[in-house]
């Protein structure tokens, strides 16, 4: 099944000091999105919050939203909805971030992360992303000093990702990022067949991942991506604190429907994270 993966984010304030999300808000997309399914008009959603950030997940039907903004409609007509509820909270506007128009077709067992964060540096972030589809052949640190612009990455690259000419366009990219003194987003990665395999928002705080072989194992993108942030799970992601923390977690797609969501932060491994974190800060 084709299918066409749409997702929004926004921040709100006004609810606990302005850093959780009012369990209102979530009502309210969930009781929209939920009639739209009823209505054959998506074919499913998920909604997250982590800290004060709102994050939709739309799932539609690849034929019928063919072109980039065919969706906006339904995805704005939510903002106005919420807007109009009566308690006190706001709808930062300003920080409304958008990712159109990814299509791939549906494999069997097909595997979803949605990697959340909150106050993390742009650079950082999609650093950790290079680092993670260079790792081992070059060390992309070294160009960490001369980032300062955006850019934006459309790659290509072969499924299997054993050798060093399966590279050659990577490295390329790198070396030309180092000559032009840019800053850059993941806007998407795509394998061979020109379906995408990841994409990530302009401001860094969300990246999706198609995680099903033969495409890379989740364990080594969570521990990449997990780099600088304090990995949480559902249980310690309602408020926001000083440093960057992030929430990661996993779906199954199946004839447009989404399985989940699995807390993929909630294991023993990141608990120590968790740990030498708060022995270190506190």
């Amino acid at each position: 099944m084709k299918i066409r993966l749409d997702i929004l984010k926004f921040d709100v304030s006004g609810y606990v000091d302005n850093i959780s999300v009012h369990p209102v808000v979530v009502e309210k997309l969930e009781c929209f999105f939920s009639n739209l399914v009823s209505e054959n008009e998506v074919l499913d959603y998920n909604v997250l919050a982590l800290a004060n950030k709102v994050l939709i997940i739309v799932v539609t039907d690849a034929e019928r939203f063919k072109e980039a903004n065919d969706i906006d409609k339904i995805l704005y007509s939510v903002i106005e909805n919420i807007e109009k509820a009566d308690f006190n909270f706001t709808l930062e506007k300003s920080s409304i971030k958008q990712f159109k128009n990814f299509f791939f077709t549906e494999r069997k067992n097909e595997g979803i992360l949605i990697f959340f964060s909150t106050n993390v540096e742009v650079v950082s972030h999609n650093i950790a992303i290079l680092k993670l589809l260079f790792d081992p052949f070059t060390n992309v640190n070294i160009f960490k000093a001369d980032i300062s612009k955006l850019y934006t990455i459309n790659l290509q690259f072969n499924e299997r990702l054993k050798s060093y000419i399966q590279f050659k366009d990577l490295f390329k990219l790198v070396k030309d990022m180092k000559k032009s003194n840019l800053k850059f987003f993941v806007q998407s990665i795509e394998s061979q067949n020109s379906e995408p395999v990841m994409a990530s928002l302009e401001d860094g705080s969300v990246s999706l991942w198609r995680v099903s072989e033969p495409f890379f194992h989740i364990n080594l993108i969570l521990r990449a991506l997990v780099e600088n942030t304090l990995p949480v799970t559902f249980y310690d992601s309602s408020n926001a604190l000083a440093f960057p923390k992030s929430l990661a977690v996993g779906f199954t797609l199946q004839n447009g429907k989404l399985f989940g969501p699995v807390d993929l932060f909630d294991d023993s491994f990141y608990e120590s994270l968790r740990s030498k974190f708060y022995e270190k800060n506190y």
